[in-house]
């Protein structure tokens, strides 16, 4: 038996947040047309990519963080009379 499939899969943070940075461009930017808002996009955009940056960072040193628990955790037994 392989031991990549008895581990959990790898949750992709880089994919969602690329998708929620698409979205809150797109939102943004077809509200700016409908609603006729007046702010500064590139700004915005600064922002947004700085905020998306911090989320990759959280996740990464929370991955690390849960990594790190799983590799010191002593496994349990497989035999019950052990």
């Amino acid at each position: 038996m392989n031991n990549e499939s008895l581990q959990p899969k790898k949750f992709p943070t880089g994919t969602l947040v690329f998708g929620l940075i698409l979205i809150v461009v797109s939102v943004a930017t077809l509200s700016r047309t409908f609603f006729h808002w007046n702010f500064d996009l590139p700004l915005f955009l600064i922002i947004v990519a700085a905020l998306a940056g911090v989320a990759m960072i959280i996740s990464g040193i929370s991955a690390a963080g849960k990594r790190r628990q799983r590799e010191t955790e002593i496994p349990a037994p497989l035999d019950p009379n052990f």
